[in-house]
């Protein structure tokens, strides 16, 4: 559950944030990727790299490469030098296309195994995420450095946000606007959860478009997507 991109994670690059936005539908966000934007994700001991392999005739190609946390060394490790290695130790390799005015997945081929894959029941998940109301969290109700309580109106204390990271660095001073929906009732593992997106309200020179955390609430633990790295022209 919540793995790879139908579980998870094609979603985050398919985020936009919109300064002063009070709702966001992230269907709407799909044509402001760029060919070479990537990102790469970390959910249960695993790491997702996604990154837009084509853009063109009204669909967006994704190809998401996993590889297990344990074959990833901890430091001096280029996601880019990986990728013109040919991705060594990775576990699968797949591409989706994906409708850019529905949002649906057209159709996903298993680049690992050289065959077309048949749409999942799980694959459902990127398009009901694109599809959903998100409204912005009021800054008083924002997670507190530090809180682990519930939110206090009168805390005097910075906003919690992660980190923002691109090419391996930290890019400091980036603001992020907490997003809140909750999963339509679809007798899913998601069904009537919370979901929070947090993303950069600044464009910049890298996919501030995309969440750099995902959390969904009221499963065991709070399930937690972060994003370790992120950038373009890959």
């Amino acid at each position: 559950m919540l793995r790879t991109l139908s579980a998870l994670f094609l979603s985050f690059f398919l985020f936009t944030g919109l300064g002063g936005a009070e709702v966001l539908y992230l269907r709407d966000n799909l044509r402001k990727a760029q060919k070479g934007d990537y990102i790469v994700t970390c959910q249960s001991k695993t790491y997702s790299l996604l990154y837009v392999q084509e853009k063109n005739n009204g669909q967006i190609a994704i190809q998401e490469i996993n590889i297990p946390t344990s074959k990833v060394p901890a430091k001096d490790f280029s996601w880019r030098n990986w990728m013109a290695q040919g991705a060594p130790g990775s576990t699968s390799r797949v591409l989706y296309s994906i409708d850019l005015e529905t949002a649906q997945i057209l159709n996903n081929y298993c680049l690992s195994q050289d065959g077309w894959r048949e749409t999942r029941v799980e694959d459902n998940f990127l398009p009901t995420l694109l599809n959903l109301r998100l409204e912005i969290i009021p800054w008083n109700q924002r997670r507190r450095i530090g809180s682990s309580g519930l939110p206090n109106p009168n805390d005097k204390r910075p906003a919690w946000q992660p980190k923002v990271v691109v090419d391996g660095q930290v890019v400091p001073q980036v603001t992020l606007d907490a997003w809140r929906a909750v999963w339509p009732k679809d007798g899913s593992d998601l069904s009537g959860k919370t979901i929070e997106a947090y993303l950069p309200q600044e464009n910049s020179n890298f996919p501030a478009y995309f969440p750099y955390w995902l959390q969904v609430n009221g499963m065991l633990g709070n399930a937690k997507i972060r994003i370790v790295d992120s950038g373009r022209n890959l």
